[in-house]
């Protein structure tokens, strides 16, 4: 008569389908609690069954666990670390649990640390709490668990983050944007493994076949993406989305923006108030030193007061106007001299004089002439981008438009720039970091060990001759699939994953880490 099966008794070879699923789930909710997942699941079937004590219970349920860990060290450890990141994937939690992050990385700064330190403190606070839940004993044990997994996860938070991948806050602004940046573009500021994927891409790009085509025409559309971005930005209210263009055509589309809205809103205003505008002229122009004055009163005389006419001026004078004393501004302010700056001064007094004068006038149509006025500003220094460009067909680096920006700032030794407020300078410094200017390998050893590492043969070197072709077929048909329009974005979340579980397990592994040195303290090895 065979003997009744028993679940503490049972060995490996009589395990059933449903022992298999229990294994992985208490795994998986020790990872998902911090570590606390036997005193729930102990705490649960207790109050559920009366004839089951608490500690008789929670002592079985470790017993199962670290049998599974035994038995199957991958399994179980892999399965533990998947369920501690689950609560960064899933949205709800993963708010919740960042903003306890944020609120250690403030206390963090506040005490003077800096990234490495303020990783430090996060990964001994994650460490400790799951040292503290996965610690067995007493709660002076467990405490002494708590303090040796922080002490760990200490020092091994700060070193994965600086090897783990992940998207960098920078490239998430230009993703917002519509840019969409390749894995290594979007993380080449975060780990070493950025920095190598990024790298890598770079190497690639038009070098091997296939991949680097599929690469390069991702990096390509990287950029055309940015170029639509600056447009859109420069044109800001004036439109809303921008057609699929790009290069010159986009180029000629945002001049055609700016010149119909110009006509449309010029067109219905115009100044009748003509004592008004040369009173309020005549102040600035008296008070000028002599060395500028007739100069100055020169040019007024040829863009305004002359342009009235029957005490009125019309919108095509006025458009005029603006346009002269804008372009003669940034000649000035391009000369360099002490004169040709205080002349450039005067005529921005000017300017804003007649500014003034239009929205008083023409109230309703004010902030629409600000808006355009401020989109042909911003749209000249994209514009010149797109001139001072080698990139064929009018396309521009985000180093073009960095220059075009610097150059654009009228500000006495170039203030806004060297403070980061230039116009148009925040999104061009953004892409600089993120894409950067794409140079090309130049040595042949970068290429060929880039072309080695995608294809497969640098990992295959020694093995056997049919190994190459098969891995190198393999990454010619994955990698343009990786790079294609609807690939890119799955690779580089795929590879911000991959980043995040690396750092989302440092707790686990922590903790893992501190049992195994203290039982190899306790066999005396």
């Amino acid at each position: 008569m065979p003997l009744p099966k028993s679940t503490k008794t049972r060995n490996t070879t009589e395990r059933t389908t449903l022992d298999v699923v229990e294994d992985f789930t208490r795994a998986a909710g020790q990872g998902l609690s911090f570590g606390f997942g036997d005193e729930i699941e102990a705490f649960v079937r207790s109050a559920v069954d009366s004839n089951a004590s608490y500690a008789d219970t929670l002592k079985e349920v470790r017993n199962k666990i670290n049998d599974f860990r035994k038995r199957s060290p991958i399994g179980a450890y892999g399965t533990e670390i998947a369920g501690a990141i689950i609560p960064f994937v899933l949205a709800p939690f993963s708010a919740t649990l960042r903003a306890g992050g944020a609120k250690l990385s403030q206390g963090a700064s506040k005490i003077g640390l800096g990234k490495k330190g303020k990783s430090a403190v996060e990964g001994a606070a994650t460490g400790a709490l799951y040292g503290f839940g996965a610690g067995e004993g007493g709660f002076e044990n467990r405490v002494q668990s708590g303090a040796i997994s922080g002490a760990i996860g200490s020092v091994a938070n700060p070193a994965i983050q600086a090897i783990a991948p992940r998207i960098t806050q920078t490239a998430k602004e230009l993703i917002k944007k519509d840019v969409p940046v390749t894995a290594g573009q979007a993380t080449r500021d975060s780990g070493l493994l950025g920095k190598g994927l990024a790298r890598l891409e770079e190497s690639v790009a038009d070098n091997v076949f296939l991949i680097g085509d599929a690469v390069s025409g991702a990096l390509q559309k990287s950029r055309q993406g940015f170029n639509k971005a600056a447009v859109q930005e420069a044109l800001g209210p004036l439109v809303t989305n921008l057609p699929n263009l790009q290069g010159r055509a986009l180029i000629n589309y945002g001049q055609k923006v700016i010149k119909t809205n110009y006509d449309k809103t010029l067109g219905k205003m115009k100044l009748s108030n003509e004592a008004s505008v040369n009173s309020e002229i005549s102040k600035l122009t008296n008070d000028l030193p002599d060395e500028i004055k007739k100069d100055i009163a020169d040019r007024v005389s040829r863009y305004i007061t002359k342009k009235f006419v029957n005490g009125e001026m019309t919108g095509k004078n006025i458009k005029n106007a603006q346009t002269f004393l804008r372009r003669d501004i940034q000649r000035l302010t391009r000369g360099g001299s002490e004169l040709e700056a205080r002349k450039a001064d005067a005529l921005i007094d000017i300017k804003s004089v007649l500014s003034n004068e239009l929205s008083k006038e023409n109230s309703n149509l004010a902030k629409k002439l600000n808006d355009i006025d401020k989109a042909y500003g911003n749209f000249e220094i994209v514009r010149k981008a797109s001139i001072r460009s080698a990139i064929k067909e009018g396309e521009f680096t985000p180093g073009d438009l960095l220059q075009e920006t610097k150059k654009a700032d009228i500000t006495k030794r170039k203030s806004n720039f060297s403070s980061g407020e230039a116009r148009m300078q925040k999104l061009a410094q953004d892409a600089q970091n993120v894409i950067g200017n794409k140079v090309p390998d130049s040595g042949t050893s970068g290429r060929t060990q880039a072309a080695r590492i995608v294809t497969g043969q640098g990992a295959l070197q020694g093995a056997t001759a049919i190994g190459d072709p098969l891995t190198t077929g393999f990454s010619a048909m994955v990698a343009p699939a990786m790079y294609s329009q609807l690939g890119v974005p799955i690779t580089r979340g795929a590879v911000n994953l991959a980043g995040q579980g690396l750092q989302r397990s440092v707790p686990v592994t922590s903790a893992n880490t501190q049992d195994v040195l203290a039982s190899l303290l306790m066999n005396g090895t």
